[in-house]
Order: C-alpha cells, then structure tokens, then sequence
C-alpha cells in the first residue's frame, strides 16, 4: 500500500511540473512492437526467455484500441485487450488518459484499468518524450490486485534514432516489489520500422539482467 501511495503521489507531482503532452493513436493509425527478452540472475546461469507483442489502433480521433501478449506483473502469460481515451488536457502540455482492459492471465479472468501521462518537449535543438504508466491487473477469482507502473524518457536523435531510458517497478500479492533500469536504442530500418536493443538490471530485490530486441512499426 505504501509504495501505490508513493506512485500516486509521483503521478500527480510530475504531471504537474514536466513540460510535456500525451496523445492518442489517432482514426486509422496504427502501432505494433514485438520483442523477445532474455533474463538471468547471472552470466553462468540459464536464461529465461519471454516474448511479448504490443498493438494499438486508432478507432476514432480519441479512442485507441490496444492489444497486449506476453508476460504480466506476475511474470504468467497474458492476453489482454483495452481502450484507451484521453480525459483532460492543461495548457496544451500536460496531457492524460485513462484505459480499462480485460482478458485472461494464466487462464484467470483479469479486469486492467490504467491510467497514463506523456509528455512531448522540443529544446536546445532537441525533441523527446516523457511518460508515466500506471497499471492494475486485478484478478477476479482471486480477488486480488497486482500493480505495475513505468516511467520512461525518451530522446530522438538526428536521422531517426532515439534513446530511451525506463525505470520499472511493480508489485505481485506475495511477492517483494521490484524496480528495474531499462536503458534501450532504436534503431530505424526502414521509414516506418525500428530496431530496438536494449537491456535491463534490478536495482532492488535480487541480482537479475537481462537483454531485449525487439522491432517497432507503424501503420
């Protein structure tokens, strides 16, 4: 409970001071990323695979449909589907949205609300992103709440590349929290495609790393 209140104050606190702005997909535009990652407590052990895939599509002007596969909070497999729409805009910088998913987590009905701020800022020549992700997979037979939140900045480089920089943490009933360094590049391949790698390492709880490549693309 005490880290939930940290992040929900985190929320409110950077959402009102970064110089940012979030958006939805847009009608008729689309985003999908595919990735596989490799994780291990150290070089000398065996790694564990996970593959995930990301969809989303704009339905109208506002509503963005998503898709989601891969691992959740709880490391399990997932299969979820959301809508996201955003709910208020100040100054034109800081905007927010809310979504509510649901779907199946290791054959478990799961309901998923969330609620995002991003942030788009262009200075010193430069442009970039910022983001906060909140996310809870409550599952309904269980009765219980897992809690996942990111906080990612993102720069873009000249020619297409950008660097990206994530911290993620999250909380599984039963077990420790977890916060992670996520540091990526992406790579473009093609006008409308990136390469992404990148890697990650825990920064509480026990030793892990791991190593991510995965390919963006819109549509």
């Amino acid at each position: 409970m005490l880290m939930l209140k940290f992040y929900l104050v985190l929320f409110m606190t950077l959402a009102a001071t970064a110089n940012a702005g979030a958006w939805p997909r847009g009608k008729g535009n689309g985003f999908s990323m595919t990735s596989v990652q490799a994780t291990a407590h150290s070089l000398a052990d065996p790694a564990h695979y996970y593959f995930s895939s990301y969809a989303e599509y704009g339905l109208t002007r506002k509503i963005t449909l998503g898709g989601d596969i891969g691992h959740s909070v709880s490391g399990e497999s997932k299969l979820i589907l959301f809508l996201r729409h955003p709910v208020l805009t100040l100054n034109d910088k800081h905007h927010f949205a809310f979504e509510l998913g649901a779907g199946v987590v290791a054959n478990d009905a799961v309901i998923r609300p969330g609620a995002s701020y991003g942030s788009g800022f262009s200075r010193w020549g430069r442009s970039g992103w910022f983001a906060i992700d909140i996310l809870f997979e409550h599952h309904i037979a269980a009765g219980s709440t897992d809690f996942k939140a990111d906080v990612t900045y993102g720069l873009n480089h000249p020619q297409g590349y950008k660097s990206i920089f994530q911290i993620q943490s999250g909380k599984q009933v039963g077990d420790p929290s977890f916060l992670r360094f996520a540091p990526s590049v992406a790579i473009p391949i093609s006008s409308s495609s990136h390469l992404e790698l990148g890697g990650t390492i825990n920064m509480i709880g026990a030793a892990n790393y791991g190593l991510k490549i995965g390919v963006w693309k819109k549509f």
